[in-house]
């Protein structure tokens, strides 16, 4: 392997910190969000990912998508690691606000109400900050993650995602039926 193919290979893996005064992202006349990078570059259909989703919401974005001259399928490709985000242009912070809220939808749950079994599947009602949910379950070890040793993180059978922050505030009633859930 030639030695300045490495080098290039190397820098392509290297992180690449984004200051909020080089991105612009808006929403073109197609519907769409576009994300442009320090004037050099335009991101279609980004996707802003939190770098540590449950344990420090605010720090850092990927910004991750496709660029126009690859015209790929594939949105794995990271642009970039925005810090600061806050810190965007006004009309850019409400777009990447909605976009994060969109991805990031999750109920707290105050209660659970209660667990039914079908053959393997629970269907369970919870009381969340959202209201009344009918929440299915299809395989609890997939769909559960604790999150140390009180936080739970359910997913039911349509991606929706159910955060019960304490399982010791819990009402008795619904620490049992959590327990038949899990």
């Amino acid at each position: 392997m030639d030695k300045r193919q490495g080098v290039q290979e190397a820098s392509s893996l290297e992180l690449r910190y984004l200051d909020p005064e080089e991105v612009r992202v808006w929403r073109g006349e197609d519907g769409r969000v576009y994300c442009t990078i320090a004037d050099e570059l335009t991101v279609l259909t980004p996707m802003f990912m939190r770098s540590h989703p449950l344990s420090d919401l605010e720090r850092y974005l990927s910004v991750r998508g496709v660029e126009p001259k690859e015209r790929s399928v594939a949105m794995g490709k990271e642009f970039g690691l925005l810090r600061n985000w806050h810190r965007l242009d006004p009309h850019s912070h409400a777009i990447v606000e909605a976009e994060l809220e969109r991805r990031y939808l999750y109920a707290k749950v105050f209660a659970i109400l209660s667990v039914r079994d079908y053959s393997g599947v629970q269907v369970c009602e919870f009381d969340t900050d959202r209201g009344l949910r009918q929440v299915t379950l299809r395989d609890v070890r997939d769909n559960v993650i604790y999150l140390g040793r009180s936080r739970v993180l359910v997913t039911d059978a349509e991606g929706n995602r159910y955060d019960i922050e304490d399982v010791n505030e819990l009402d008795p009633d619904s620490l049992l039926r959590l327990a038949r859930i899990l």
